[in-house]
């Protein structure tokens, strides 16, 4: 598929002169390349993935090792330039060895044009999706290729700044065997899922689908279809109103359903990012798009059973606050309502987190959050402690579970801050009034909802997505909505 025949673009591709330095030998290899072929090294054109057309930019390695000289540079940045007039996703299907040498400086100005191109596209909420295929290095990789909202890669495929001939020829040093290909580009957080040539039209396509300009902003479902076909005359379940101990117990029972189940339960069709792009992954992080009816919205929360990457189940380090960030920016650069699930303890104090600069990484999460120019919704799912929680619950409406807790700090953090090291024993939880019935009652949050520990795992699940439909809706119809957020948090 992703070989398929490209349909014209419908413009012209600028004519520029190949050679420019008159470098000795190139004009003898490109008069020997073969017939039909440019000296472009790049295809672009039209293409059809499931039901979404999309702009492509097609690399070619075997002209010239699919460098990018000015006519590269040239052919991409028009393409890019028509996915933002006709508001199409545009994909980068990357076959690149870099920069062309044998137009010097010409070929390096390239980078700055393409990525001129890409800014622009971004400021126009148009999306932009890369594969990296075999291989995919140098000034393609470090230009459009990577400044793409979503980035797949095949995990064989060759991908680096610099290609392994080269680092190993700079540093003296042979790569290994497992250096510089896509599956370590996943395991570092730099590409967001792996798929080989055959399965990444797929997964293009539903990323495409999701955030395509002209869909992601249907309707959300109706009552009926909000209540996955449940009977909308029946009771919502009653809202308990639990001691603060039974809170804290329930709240860490392991049948509660995590942010990562939530995530492919509340949303159709979910697809999630992974990594921070800077050389982490935390798995705590959960950040994905997925459909409210036919719109689309950016969930993120944090997985209560996932390791994280400093060795502390559900507690986010630095990677994973800047994972979620990712995804707020996603939210904002397409228009895209945010929800997000709360969901852990804390962040992670150790001094692993620390080194990552874990309270720098919270910060701008909160900033993020609050910037995110769509509606924003916040819901306790469980617990609900310290900033590194109420990172992700600045929002225009902030709701609890009733077997869910939000507190400055957790209970037991706080008798080792408070009473030097005594075990909690019930009466500190009790002052620091963490119950949902107080909180509501304290105006933190405005609406309490039923919980699985307490109206069933199904049924609070099925409460919650009603819940989130009402509240997006009554958000879309706030005239005044992002004016009454800077009040309600300035």
């Amino acid at each position: 598929m992703l070989d398929a025949a490209l349909r014209p673009l419908g413009v012209p591709l600028p004519e520029v002169a190949e050679d420019p330095l008159r470098f000795p030998g190139l004009a003898e290899r490109l008069a020997r390349l073969p017939a039909g072929s440019d000296a472009r090294a790049v295809e672009v054109g039209l293409l059809t993935l499931g039901d979404v057309e999309v702009v492509v930019a097609r690399g070619r390695f075997d002209v010239l090792a699919g460098s990018m000289g000015r006519s590269h540079g040239a052919a991409v940045a028009t393409a890019l330039a028509v996915a933002r007039e006709r508001r199409l996703p545009f994909v980068a299907l990357v076959a690149s060895g870099g920069a062309r040498v044998q137009e010097g400086l010409h070929a390096l100005l390239q980078m700055a044009r393409v990525a001129e191109g890409l800014r622009s596209l971004r400021a126009a909420g148009v999306p932009a999706l890369t594969f990296l295929g075999e291989p995919s290095t140098g000034g393609v990789l470090a230009s459009y290729a990577s400044l793409a909202d979503v980035i797949l890669a095949d995990p064989d495929a060759t991908v680096g700044f610099a290609g392994p001939r080269v680092v190993e020829r700079v540093t003296g040093t042979p790569v290994g065997a497992d250096s510089h290909r896509g599956r370590t580009a996943f395991a570092a957080g730099l590409v967001d899922g792996l798929a080989g040539p055959a399965e990444a039209p797929v997964l293009l396509g539903r990323w495409a689908a999701l955030l395509h300009p002209g869909a992601r902003g249907g309707p959300l479902p109706t009552d009926d279809a909000a209540t996955d076909g449940a009977d909308p005359a029946v009771a919502e379940p009653p809202v308990a109103d639990l001691p603060a101990e039974e809170v804290l117990r329930r709240t860490r029972e392991l049948a509660r359903p995590s942010a990562r189940t939530l995530l492919h339960t509340l949303l159709e069709d979910a697809v999630e990012l992974s990594g921070d792009r800077a050389g982490g992954v935390d798995p705590v992080a959960v950040a994905g798009v997925g459909r409210l009816g036919r719109r689309s919205v950016v969930m993120v929360g944090t997985d209560r059973e996932a390791l994280g990457a400093c060795g502390r189940r559900g507690m986010p380090g630095p990677a994973a606050y800047r994972t979620l960030r990712r995804a707020l920016t996603l939210a904002s650069r397409h228009d895209l309502p945010v929800v997000a699930l709360i969901d852990t303890v804390g962040a992670d104090p150790s001094p692993c987190a620390e080194r990552g600069g874990v309270a720098g990484a919270i910060a701008e999460t909160f900033v993020d959050l609050l910037a995110v120019p769509g509606p924003t919704v916040a819901v306790v799912t469980g617990e609900g402690g310290s900033g590194g929680a109420l990172a992700l619950g600045a929002a225009d409406r902030l709701l609890i579970q009733d077997d869910a807790f939000l507190s400055v700090i957790a209970p037991e953090s706080a008798a080792a801050i408070l009473r030097d090291g005594a075990v909690d024993d019930g009466e500190l939880s009790r002052h620091l009034r963490l119950r949902p019935a107080d909180l509501r009652q304290e105006g933190i949050v405005d609406e309490v909802l039923p919980g699985p520990t307490t109206a069933g795992e199904a049924a609070a699940t099925a409460a919650l997505r009603r819940r989130l439909v009402a509240t997006l809706r009554a958000l879309d119809a706030e005239p005044d909505r992002l004016a009454r957020r800077s009040a309600r948090y300035g």
